[in-house]
């Protein structure tokens, strides 16, 4: 990813480098090249003036100063809070156009002591459509840390189909010990930490060393692979019923295909409860959502009911619209649906703006929506990503609500029933934390509480190491949805 997190003096920090940047290739239904949308003609002359034009592309020959006039120019017309940008930013206190960027929001905060903008950031364009075609280019690890600073813990959350880590057996619960020879765990040396970096967060293709709890150092080196987005698709015979359950872990585009192949095999298998592992699910698509959102509920609920009402800023109410709950996919054809009054998610801090539309819409049209886990990210707000000299630039846009006119939860979504995230056992397992107590509570409409102390101290508390491109609601300008 463009993205990235490192290790500085022991504390985790947000970085940026350009592990994706040679991947090209088209953005799909993600991509966002040549949208203008809500911008003003002034605005729109300064696009595409680059300090460094790209051969092939609209670029024309401008100036860092150009680049860093369009972002200002970009954020007032389209940014949802554009009145609280500070007015005083000097734009040559800041070297380049992105960390100019940075400071062009909001430093309000939340009820709660939050900053209202925590999702305000740039990459570059290659990254950015390989990522929303579900192409990766890394080692295929979801890490998940309980601490970034010495003793570091960090476990395996998650391991990509496919990738170098899943072909060096790398699984759910690694504990990672050592990289390049370097005590991961204790290591505080300057020395240290840059090996650390550049290990796990690569500048170059180029072979690491990563040591796990009760296993050999693994040479990795990271690869282009694919990555699906639905996975685990299986039937759960129960005393009262077959429940489906799935993992789902990010909105693109190729998510349609796959979710229709998930529904369909369940609605098969005559479920009649459902439980969608959306823990990791960071969001993106708005319009995958309202269309999983459909099939979970069928006509029943949501015939001409609003899936989401979007509102932009002042200056831009005519694009504000009902974004209705779709029955067919971008292609035209008829999306299969189980017609569940409820539905169970798995969830955590990991699942975000396009995940929460989904509950926030099921619930506007009183379908029971349980949540096993823990409180969700909080991120109501969306994108249209924009195009600019490379780079691509993601600023909030609008907010949204349901169809009873809710969607204040900035703080997230608390959970039905919290229950820790079990590394110890793999997605999917009847027996692993969240899963166990899904089941437990479709049954009692108890929380189970055994299955909370079931879970050690040194397995609790984990938060996701990923970029803010993982945790996102956003309408693409190329699919007229």
């Amino acid at each position: 990813m463009n993205e990235k997190f490192v290790l500085k003096s022991g504390v985790l920090l947000l970085a940026v480098s350009a592990l994706l940047s040679a991947c090209g290739g088209g953005g799909g239904s993600s991509d966002s090249s040549g949208s203008n949308a809500g911008q003003n003609d002034g605005t729109v002359a300064l696009a595409n003036q680059c300090a460094a034009p790209r051969a092939g592309t609209a670029d024309r020959q401008g100036s860092v100063d150009t680049e860093k006039a369009y972002l200002k120019a970009f954020v007032n017309d389209t940014y949802l809070w554009y009145q609280d940008v500070p007015a005083n930013i000097n734009p040559a206190s800041y070297a380049t156009p992105q960390a100019y960027f940075d400071v062009l929001k909001t430093p309000k905060l939340t009820t709660s002591g939050k900053p209202v903008d925590q999702f305000h950031w740039s990459q570059t364009t290659a990254s950015w459509q390989a990522q929303s075609q579900g192409i990766a280019q890394d080692y295929g690890i979801q890490w998940a840390a309980q601490a970034s600073a010495p003793p570091r813990n960090w476990v395996v959350a998650e391991v990509a189909a496919g990738s170098p880590a899943d072909k060096a057996g790398i699984k759910r619960g690694d504990r990672l010990l050592a990289v390049d020879g370097v005590d991961f765990v204790n290591d505080a040396t300057s020395t240290g930490i840059a090996k650390i970096n550049e290990a796990l967060f690569p500048s170059v293709l180029a072979a690491h060393q990563l040591a796990f709890s009760g296993k050999a150092a693994q040479s990795l080196t990271p690869a282009t692979y694919s990555v699906a987005t639905v996975s685990k698709v299986k039937v759960i015979p129960t005393l009262n019923g077959n429940v489906g359950y799935f993992v789902f872990d990010q909105h693109i585009a190729q998510s349609e295909t796959e979710l229709i192949s998930a529904i369909s095999q369940l609605k098969a298998q005559n479920v009649t409860d459902l439980v969608i592992d959306l823990r990791y699910n960071g969001g993106g698509l708005l319009y995958v959502a309202s269309e999983l959102a459909y099939m979970v509920a069928g006509p029943g609920p949501t015939s001409g009911k609003v899936f989401e009402q979007l509102t932009y800023n002042d200056k831009l109410t005519y694009l504000n619209k009902q974004y209705p709950f779709y029955n067919t996919a971008v292609n035209g054809t008829v999306l299969p649906y189980l017609g569940l009054n409820k539905v169970t998610l798995l969830v955590s801090q990991g699942t975000a703006s396009a995940s929460e539309s989904l509950i926030n819409s099921l619930r506007g049209v009183d379908v029971s929506v349980n949540l096993i886990g823990n409180t969700t990210r909080g991120k109501p707000y969306g994108f249209v990503p924009q195009d600019n000299c490379g780079y691509t630039y993601f600023a909030i846009q609008f907010k949204g609500v349901n169809q009873k006119g809710f969607g204040d939860y900035p703080d997230g979504f608390a959970a039905t029933c919290t229950v820790a995230d079990d590394f110890t056992r793999q997605r999917g397992d009847t027996a692993e934390s969240m899963l166990s107590a899904a089941l437990s509570y479709r049954q009692t409409g108890v929380c189970p509480v055994s299955v909370a102390r079931a879970i050690p101290a040194a397995w609790t508390d984990f938060t996701l190491v990923r970029p803010l491109s993982k945790e996102m609601r956003l309408l693409s300008p190329s699919v007229a949805r």
